[in-house]
């Protein structure tokens, strides 16, 4: 994956861990305690360091060196652009704004129905991600959701190899239904919306303000390799 991604506005830093100290956590801290950030999250706010460690664990490489098909990028705004050149050119300050991650499925990852998955047949040559992102308030109504979301994708594009042994890659994201702000993001990332996905829990999970028992997700996808 590349290392740094800049877009005109943007730059993103790939993350492969980030230490208590380090200016990693400090960002991720920031996001992950925030409760207008959070508040689409299952995780909810983090109400100290160590809630915000374990989320952390669950989008970061476990162990260095390890083979993980897990890619997180810290995304920064740049500050005072210079639309004349690039950004790599200007070298201008930043600030960070938000996270992209970018997993496959695990045995916490939500099993969907036959109808909104890519076919059982297909699953020995294809690798299934789950996309997700969360940003500070800073960060919100100025595109730069769908910027850094194109951006990560045509980044797992270029890096085929990362994804071996598989041939091609389905990306997946869930919506809830009363988020449409992030079901706009997904139609103008190029995700295809597959329909709504309804089901109730038996544990009911903190979300947006309530407890809910009942959920109703669009589910998006599509292939960045194929």
């Amino acid at each position: 994956m590349d290392p740094v991604i800049f877009t005109p506005r943007l730059k993103l830093i790939f993350l492969a861990k980030a230490e208590r100290g380090s200016p990693e956590f400090e960002w991720l801290n920031e996001l992950h305690s925030n409760e207008k950030s959070t508040w689409w999250s299952i995780h909810g706010r983090a109400k100290s360091v160590e809630d915000s460690e374990k989320v952390m664990k669950g989008y970061l490489p476990t162990k260095e060196g390890e083979k993980t098909y897990r890619v997180a990028y810290a995304v920064h705004e740049i500050l005072q652009s210079n639309e004349s050149q690039s950004a790599e050119q200007q070298g201008k300050s930043t600030r960070f704004i938000g996270l992209i991650t970018v997993k496959s499925l695990g045995t916490s990852s939500l099993a969907l129905p036959e109808n909104f998955t890519i076919p059982a047949a297909a699953a020995t040559t294809t690798l299934t991600v789950e996309i997700a992102y969360t940003f500070l308030p800073i960060g919100w109504g100025k595109g730069y959701a769908t910027e850094s979301v194109v951006a990560v994708f045509e980044s797992c594009k270029r890096a085929v190899a990362f994804w071996t042994p598989f041939s091609k890659l389905y990306v997946r994201a869930m919506v809830n239904a009363d988020n449409p702000a992030s079901r706009r993001v997904m139609d103008k990332s190029g995700m295809i919306n597959k329909g709504l996905y309804e089901f109730t829990t038996d544990r009911g999970i903190f979300l947006a303000g309530e407890w809910r028992e009942q959920h109703s997700l669009h589910i998006f996808g599509m292939y960045l390799l194929e």
